[in-house]
C-alpha cells in the first residue's frame, strides 16, 4: 500500500503495481494483486475502482477479496447512491456472489437493487445463469417468472433466454418452454444463436426433432454450434440417417467441423460397427488437423476397438499424451470388449503406475470382463479398491458390481451391494431383475420389479424386456399380458429385444399362436428373433413349423449361427426327418460357419433320434473338442436305442478323458436300462449317481427307476419306490405307471395311478383313453362308461393320435381309418396283403390292441 502519496499518486502506483503482478497471469499471483490494490482505496474509494477490481473475482478463492471490497463498498457509502455507478457495483456485486456459488448473498443484495437498477436484464441474468449453471433449474425459472412480474417491467434478453430454456429443459417443462420459444419469437430473438441452440437442443432431448428442425430451419445464421446441436439431437433420438444428411449440408455450406462434430460422428461408427465411416471421419480429423484434439482421439480409439481393428486403437494410443484418464478408459475398455482381459489388466495397473487414479468409469469398464469365475477373485480385489479409496459409487459402476457378482453366483453379495446403495435408478434395478433370472430367482425377479414400482421408479424398455423371462419361467401369463400392455402403453413394441422377449414369454406359456402373431408383426427382425422363433416352435412339438420358418429365414438372406443351427437340428430330431438333418448337416460342413461344439452336440442327438447310430458315432469321433453336453448327448443316443453295454463303455471312457457325468448322463442310463429290462444294472448306477458322485436324484431319475421297475413287471417294488419318495411324485412318475399297468393288466393298482393323474393333469385326454382301454381288456366296461362320462363332464376331448412315414423325403401323415391321402385305396391294399402275410407267418393279434366284444355281442375297436 502507499498510504503516504496522494489518492491519484497512490492510484497510479496502484495501477503499475497490478500490471507489473498480472505477469504471468497465475491465479496467485492475480488475487495478491488485486488485495494489495484493494488496500490503496482505503484514502479514496470510488464505485469505478471498486467495479474494477470486482472484475477480478471471477472464481470462489476470490470469495475474500470480494467481501472485503463489498465491504468498502458499504462503509463508503456507495451502494447508498442512486445513479449508475452505484447500479453496476451492485450488479457486479451479485454476479461475484453468483460465480463464488454464494447464491444467499446474492439474493440478498439483488433484494436491495433499486428500482431502476432491477429494470435491467442484467442482474436477473446473473442469478438465472448462476442457478443454471448450478443445476437449481427450479429457482431459474421461478427467477424468470418473477422477472415478469416485477414493477420495473425488466424485458429479457439473449443472455436471459438461453438458460431459462435450459432449466426447462432439464425439468422437462416442454410446456413452459413452448412458452419461452413463443416469447423469444415476440421479443424477435428467436433467430439469437444461442437462443436457439437451447430451443433445439430441448426439443431434441424431448425427443421432438420436428420441433428442433423448425427452429434450426428458421435461423439466419449458423455456425458450427448449432449444427452440431441439431446433428446430435438426430443422433440421440436414434435418427442417424438425417444426421449424415445434415452434416453434408453443413460441409456444403462452407462450414469446417470442428472437433464435437467429429467426435458425435465417430461415436456413431463406434457403436454400430461402420469401420469404412470411422475412416472417412478419420481423414477428415487429418485434413482439419483435428487429430491431436483429445475428444477426437479418445473417439478414434473407441470405433477402432469396438470395429476389432485394436492394432490401430494401439497405434493411436501410443502417439497420444498419457495424462488424460478417459484415453486410458477408452483404450482399457476396448481391450475387455474384444475379450483382452489380460491386457485390459496390465493397462490398468500402468495407468497406476504413471500416477492416473481410476475412477469409477475405468472400474466400470474393467469389471465386465472378470464375470467367469476365474476372474471372480480379482473382481473382488478391485470392489476392495473402491471401498479402501472412496471410489464414488455411480449407477454405472454399481451395476457393474451387481452384475459380476451375480454372474459369479454370489446373489448375497449382489444384495448386499444393492441395499448398500443410496441412490436406485432404472440401471441398477434392470441389473437386479436380470441378475435373479440368470440364478434361476424367478419370484425374486419379480418382487424386485414390483418394489422398484413402489418406490417410484417407472420401468423402461430393458427393465420391461428383463423382467418377462421371469414371467415365461413362471408360467405367469396374466402378469406377463400386463407387462405387454405396459408395452403397448408406452410405445416400447417397435424395440427388437422387447418384441424377443415378449415372443419369447408366450411361448413358455404355451400360447404359441401370440408368440407367432407378434413376430410376424414385426417390421424389423434380427437373428435373436429368428432363433427364438425357431427354438419356441421345435420345443413346444411343432417341428414342421421350425422348418418352414427356417426356409424361410434363408429366403430372407439372414445370417444364422451356431445357436440356429442347434435349434434346427432339435426340430429334425423331433419329427423325426434325418434328410432334413442331413441337409443342415451339409450348411455346417459348406457353410459360411464353423459348428460349435453345441451344433454338433445337436447334430449327434438328431442322428440318435433318428436311429443312424452310425452317423452319430462318427460325428462324435471327428468332433474336435468335447464337453459334457457331447458326452450325455452320445451317451443318450446309445441308451435310447437299449444299448447298455455301450451306453456304460462310453460312460468309463468320458471319465477316463477327465470329463465327470452330471445328472443328465445318469438320467440316460438309467433310461437305457428301462428299456432293455435290466433292472439289476439301473439300481447300480442310480447308486452310483447317489452315493459314487453325490448328485441328488431328481423328479426325472425318479420317475426313470419306477419306469425300470414297472416295465420289468416289479408293480409292487415301483409302487413302493413311490411311497418312499422325499417329494410328492410328479404325473411323468404316475403316468409310468399307469402305462405298466396296461401291459401287465394290473387293474386294481390302474385305478391309484389314474386317480392321481386326473388330479395333477386332469386335461389330459391320453390317461383317460389308456384307463379306458386299460378296463375295456379287463371286461369292465362300466369302467369304460365311466372314463367316458369323466371327459364329458370335464370336456376333455381326445386328440387323435397319427403315424407318419417318409417316402422320398417326404413326410405322409395318417390317423386311424385315413381316408385323405391320394393313393389310399392302394395303401389299404398293401396293409391288407402285409396282414395275410402275417397271418400265414404265425402273428396273433394282441385284443388289447385289436378288437374287443362287449356283454351284448357288440364289437367295438379300442385304440391305444
Amino acid at each position: 500500500s502507499f498510504p503516504s502519496l496522494p489518492p491519484r499518486l497512490a492510484g497510479a502506483a496502484m495501477r503499475r503495481r497490478v500490471l507489473l503482478r498480472l505477469r504471468p497471469p497465475a491465479r496467485r499471483c492475480l488475487c495478491a494483486a488485486l488485495s494489495t490494490a484493494a488496500s490503496t482505496t482505503a484514502a479514496a474509494p470510488s464505485a469505478y475502482r471498486l467495479l474494477a477490481l470486482l472484475r477480478g473475482c471471477v472464481a470462489p478463492p476470490h470469495l475474500p477479496l470480494g467481501l472485503r471490497i463489498h465491504a468498502r463498498a458499504v462503509t463508503s457509502g456507495l451502494l447508498a447512491a442512486a445513479d449508475g455507478p452505484a447500479a453496476a457495483l451492485q450488479t457486479r456485486l451479485i454476479g461475484m456472489y453468483v460465480l463464488a456459488r454464494r447464491f444467499r448473498d446474492a439474493v440478498a443484495v439483488f433484494s436491495s437493487l433499486p428500482r431502476a437498477a432491477a429494470a435491467s436484464a442484467l442482474p436477473w441474468n446473473w442469478l438465472i445463469r448462476g442457478l443454471t449453471m448450478a443445476g437449481h433449474h427450479r429457482f431459474a425459472v421461478l427467477f424468470y417468472v418473477k422477472m415478469w412480474a416485477h414493477p420495473s417491467a425488466p424485458r429479457p434478453d439473449g443472455h436471459t433466454l438461453p438458460y431459462v430454456v435450459k432449466s426447462c429443459a432439464a425439468l422437462g417443462a416442454l410446456a413452459l418452454g413452448r412458452l419461452v420459444h413463443r416469447t423469444a419469437r415476440a421479443l424477435g430473438l428467436d433467430r439469437d444463436m444461442y437462443v436457439g441452440s437451447a430451443l433445439i437442443k430441448m426439443y431434441a432431448d424431448a425427443g421432438l426433432l420436428g420441433g428442433a428442425r423448425e427452429v434450426f430451419d428458421g435461423m439466419a445464421e449458423r455456425d458450427c454450434v448449432l449444427w452440431n446441436v441439431m446433428m446430435d439431437g438426430y443422433v440421440k433420438g436414434g435418427d442417424v440417417a438425417s444426421a449424415v444428411g445434415l452434416f453434408g449440408a453443413m460441409r456444403a455450406s462452407r462450414c469446417d467441423p470442428n472437433f464435437a462434430t467429429l467426435a458425435c460422428f465417430l461415436s456413431v461408427c463406434a457403436t454400430e460397427a461402420d469401420l469404412l465411416s470411422g475412416l472417412q471421419l478419420h481423414t477428415l480429423a487429418v485434413k482439419y488437423g483435428l487429430e491431436p484434439e483429445v475428444a477426437v482421439a479418445n473417439t478414434l480409439v473407441s470405433m477402432y476397438a469396438k470395429c476389432q481393428c485394436l492394432d490401430d486403437a494401439w497405434r493411436l494410443f501410443d502417439l497420444m499424451p498419457r495424462d488424460d484418464l478417459v484415453t486410458w478408459n477408452g483404450m482399457i475398455s476396448g481391450c475387455v470388449q474384444n475379450g483382452l482381459v489380460d491386457d485390459a489388466l496390465r493397462l490398468f495397473c500402468d495407468m497406476q503406475k504413471s500416477g492416473l487414479q481410476p475412477d469409477s468409469v475405468t472400474l466400470a469398464s474393467l469389471l465386465p470382463a472378470l464375470t467367469d469365475l476365474n476372474g471372480f477373485k480379482q473382481g473382488k480385489e478391485i470392489h476392495g479398491y473402491i471401498v479402501r479409496n472412496c471410489v464414488h459409487l455411480d449407477v454405472f459402476l454399481v451395476s457393474a458390481l451387481v452384475d459380476i457378482y451375480f454372474k459369479c453366483r454370489d446373489v448375497r453379495m449382489a444384495q448386499n451391494v444393492f441395499d448398500a446403495t443410496k441412490t436406485i435408478d432404472v440401471v441398477i434395478g434392470s441389473t437386479m431383475i436380470s441378475g435373479y433370472v440368470l440364478n434361476g430367482m424367478s419370484e425374486a425377479a419379480v418382487k424386485m420389479f414390483r418394489y422398484l414400482l413402489e418406490v417410484g421408479i417407472k420401468p423402461n424398455a430393458v427393465m420391461v424386456a428383463s423382467t418377462l423371462p421371469a414371467c415365461a419361467c413362471m408360467a405367469a401369463m396374466k402378469l406377463g399380458q400386463e407387462l405387454h400392455g405396459y408395452v403397448l402403453k408406452n410405445a416400447y413394441e417397435g424395440r427388437c429385444y422387447v418384441e424377443s422377449a415378449l415372443m419369447d414369454m408366450y411361448a413358455k406359456c404355451g400360447r404359441l399362436d401370440l408368440s407367432h402373431y407378434i413376430f410376424s408383426k414385426m417390421s424389423a427382425k434380427d437373428e435373436v428373433t429368428w432363433n427364438s422363433m425357431i427354438s419356441s416352435f421345435a420345443q413346444n412339438g411343432e417341428p414342421e413349423e421350425a422348418l418352414e420358418l427356417f426356409r424361410q429365414m434363408s429366403m430372407e438372406g439372414v445370417k444364422y449361427s451356431n445357436v440356429t443351427i442347434s435349434s434346427i437340428l432339435s426340430a429334425c430330431a423331433g419329427l423325426p426327418a434325418i434328410y432334413y438333418g442331413k441337409e443342415i448337416h451339409g450348411i455346417i460342413i459348406k457353410g459360411p460357419i464353423r459348428a460349435d461344439v453345441f451344433a454338433e452336440s445337436a447334430l449327434i442327438d438328431m442322428y440318435g433320434k433318428c436311429g443312424n447310430l452310425e452317423l452319430a458315432f462318427r460325428v462324435f469321433e471327428f468332433m474336435p473338442e468335447k464337453n459334457e453336453v457331447t458326452w450325455n448327448s452320445i451317451i443318450s443316443a446309445y441308451g435310447a436305442h437299449g444299448l447298455v453295454e455301450e451306453s456304460v463303455s462310453l460312460l468309463c471312457r468320458m471319465q477316463e478323458e477327465g470329463f465327470n457325468a452330471d445328472h443328465v448322463t445318469f438320467l440316460a442310463l438309467i433310461s437305457a436300462c428301462a428299456h432293455a429290462g435290466q433292472v439289476q444294472e439301473g439300481l447300480r448306477l442310480f447308486k452310483c449317481m447317489t452315493e459314487e458322485y453325490q448328485i441328488a436324484p431328481r423328479v426325472e431319475h425318479l420317475a426313470c427307476m419306477v419306469d425300470l421297475y414297472s416295465r420289468a413287471g416289479k408293480l409292487d417294488k415301483a409302487m413302493q419306490f413311490i411311497a418312499d419318495m422325499p417329494f410328492k411324485p410328479d404325473a411323468g412318475i404316475w403316468g409310468a405307471l399307469l402305462h405298466a399297468c396296461r401291459v401287465h393288466r394290473d387293474v386294481e393298482l390302474a385305478e391309484i395311478a389314474s386317480q392321481e393323474l386326473f388330479k395333477l393333469d386332469p386335461h389330459n385326454s391320453g390317461y383317460y383313453v389308456l384307463m379306458s382301454n386299460i378296463n375295456a381288456v379287463a371286461g369292465r366296461w362300466d369302467g369304460v362308461s365311466k372314463m367316458r362320462r369323466l371327459m364329458k363332464d370335464k370336456k376333455v376331448q381326445k386328440i387323435p393320435g397319427y403315424s407318419w412315414v417318409d417316402v422320398n423325403n417326404t413326410s405322409h401323415l395318417f390317423v386311424a381309418a385315413d381316408n385323405s391321402h391320394p393313393d389310399s385305396e392302394d395303401i389299404y391294399m398293401s396293409l391288407k396283403s402285409l396282414l395275410l402275410e402275417l397271418k400265414h407267418e404265425g402273428y396273433v393279434p394282441r385284443p388289447d390292441i385289436c378288437y374287443t366284444t362287449q356283454p351284448d355281442n357288440t364289437t367295438q375297436v379300442m385304440a391305444i
